[in-house]
């Protein structure tokens, strides 16, 4: 048992190599000896980091699909808040239908692909602490293609969300001055009763006082 131990702490390097046979690498029983086994795993890496990236791009459009938004709950009686209200809660209600799937599979699915995400990035890692030269060029050169890919998408998929969040906060503020504005100013009917009350007072009040 000591000498094993012994032996493995030998072949354990902690500084970069070039070299061929990496013995056991990551799983027992996967042995690369030779330079078509290198190959291959180098390969093998440089699409596991171009996945690593991509995954990313899924994680986002995940998170926005099933996310719960909520509606401004603002009350208005004019038209024009009710038009502001109508633009964001049609679309809502469009997202809403097509997302009809039980809340337990959302969260199982969302739980699964991060657990897969983080998962593969402790592959990525583990396969460059094995200090080989080429594992690590190959897997930067994978994630700089994945990101060379995948990366203006997801660029684009936060600015749509962030413009999303702005359009929706200033509908917010708008809703809330239309809402104040209305608050404030005394509707027509209120009037009109206002004037019916103080015209009937003075009918019943006129003869008593004459």
């Amino acid at each position: 048992m000591c000498i094993n131990i012994h032996v493995y702490m030998i072949e354990m390097r902690m500084t970069y190599w070039f070299g061929v046979d990496l013995g056991s690498f990551l799983f027992s029983g996967y042995d690369v000896t030779t330079v078509w086994g290198l190959l291959a795993t180098c390969l093998g890496l440089a699409a596991l980091a171009v996945l690593y990236e991509a995954m990313k791009v899924s994680q986002f459009h995940l998170q926005r699909r099933f996310a719960v938004r909520s509606v401004p709950r603002t009350t208005s009686a004019s038209s024009e808040s009710s038009s502001l209200l109508s633009k964001v809660t049609s679309r809502t209600f469009r997202i809403s239908s097509r997302t009809q799937c039980d809340p337990y599979f959302k969260w199982i699915l969302q739980v699964s692909h991060w657990s897969l995400h983080t998962i593969l990035a402790y592959i990525l890692m583990m396969a460059v602490m094995t200090y080989n030269v080429y594992i690590t060029i190959a897997i930067g050169v994978g994630g700089s293609l994945g990101y060379w890919i995948f990366g203006p998408t997801l660029v684009q998929l936060k600015m749509e969300q962030f413009r999303r969040k702005q359009a929706i906060v200033e509908c917010d503020k708008n809703c809330e001055a239309v809402s104040e504005n209305q608050q404030r100013r005394p509707s027509a009917v209120s009037v009109v009763a206002e004037q019916l009350v103080t015209e009937i007072n003075i009918d019943v009040h006129a003869p008593r006082d004459a």
